[in-house]
């Protein structure tokens, strides 16, 4: 099942770029390649609108919705207009279309240290291409993978202050001040990094 499910229904445009914020929603603010958030990189600037089959091979689909994706500039750079040749294609040797197929659970997995295995030829071909185990990537994974095992702990010391302040008859100030900002770091987490 792939990642990211199409949803809009924009209008034809003639110019690509005016479908970036139907992109945008359907790609959940999230990098289609690398998964890195709006929130992480810093807003949606630092995404574009990338083509798929690229603009130099494929122009009758340079304002085909379908084709279009929602990507962080560093991967659609490096991406750009790389597309595999008839014969590399019969070899397997082919971008992964992460809105038909999961690209992290079918032909790349993510190790430990935040680096990439490549599972198949399609996932070696997209990982290369794009550079998926650059080391920003890696530190990212890591970070991510940080998070994941950090928010239970952070959302339960969460409902322990909550029940601490229940219990009280009057009202701590720096109890407060504390919850708010364990709140906040919680929801920050959850934002840049894209989990529960």
């Amino acid at each position: 099942m792939p990642v990211f499910i199409r949803r809009e229904n924009p209008p034809a445009y003639t110019d690509c770029r005016q479908y970036k914020p139907f992109l945008r929603r359907d790609f959940l603010g999230r990098c289609v390649y690398c998964e890195r958030t709006e929130a992480y990189l810093g807003g949606d600037e630092a995404f574009e609108v990338e083509h798929f089959r690229p603009k130099s091979r494929f122009p009758e689909l340079v304002c085909s919705y379908p084709n279009l994706y929602y990507a962080c500039r560093r991967c659609n750079g490096h991406k750009s207009d790389t597309w595999p040749s008839d014969e590399q294609m019969a070899r397997g040797l082919r971008f992964a279309d992460p809105c038909e197929e999961d690209l992290w659970l079918h032909h790349l997995r993510e190790r430990e240290d935040g680096s990439v295995e490549e599972k198949t030829t399609c996932g070696a071909y997209s990982s290369r291409h794009i550079r998926l185990d650059r080391e920003a990537l890696r530190r990212w994974r890591r970070l991510r993978s940080e998070a994941q095992r950090d928010l239970p702990l952070l959302i339960e010391t969460m409902h322990m202050l909550e029940q601490l302040r229940a219990s009280l008859e009057r009202p701590d100030a720096k109890a407060e001040v504390r919850l708010i900002a364990l709140k906040r770091r919680i929801e920050e987490s959850r934002l840049r990094f894209s989990i529960g």
